[in-house]
């Protein structure tokens, strides 16, 4: 999935990121009494390096929108699972870094929710 984030038409990388989203939702590995940090740490570093397209993508705000609730997703289930830890320091400079970008959006929704995102990833330990 992370490979078509990158070389994809628009519409690819929708569906891309709705499997995602949908992948994380059922992600065994997020739930609490399941870890196993070495697998979700290198899950999680290819994702997030990933998502930096979809989140910077100028073109189509659908594709911003979705990869925004796919990070906002992983924020979540990483904190439910107090498994926060197994996102890499690079990992989260390239997400902040690529939510920064966001805060030029056109749409005022993505813009807010991507310095809600922002502020929660900084605010981690």
């Amino acid at each position: 999935m992370c490979e078509k984030l990158k070389r994809s038409t628009w519409k690819v990388q929708l569906a891309v990121l709705q499997s995602m989203k949908a992948y994380f939702q059922g992600l065994l590995l997020l739930e609490k009494g399941r870890e196993d940090s070495n697998a979700l740490s290198q899950i999680l570093t290819e994702t997030c390096a990933a998502l930096t397209y979809p989140l910077e993508n100028k073109s189509y705000s659908s594709v911003r929108t979705e990869a925004l609730s796919v990070v906002d997703l992983i924020v979540k289930r990483t904190g439910e699972s107090e498994q926060w830890d197994c996102v890499s320091v690079k990992s989260r400079e390239q997400l902040q870094r690529s939510l920064s970008t966001l805060q030029s959006d056109s749409r005022p929704d993505l813009r807010d929710k991507a310095q809600e995102l922002r502020r929660h990833i900084q605010s981690q330990p």
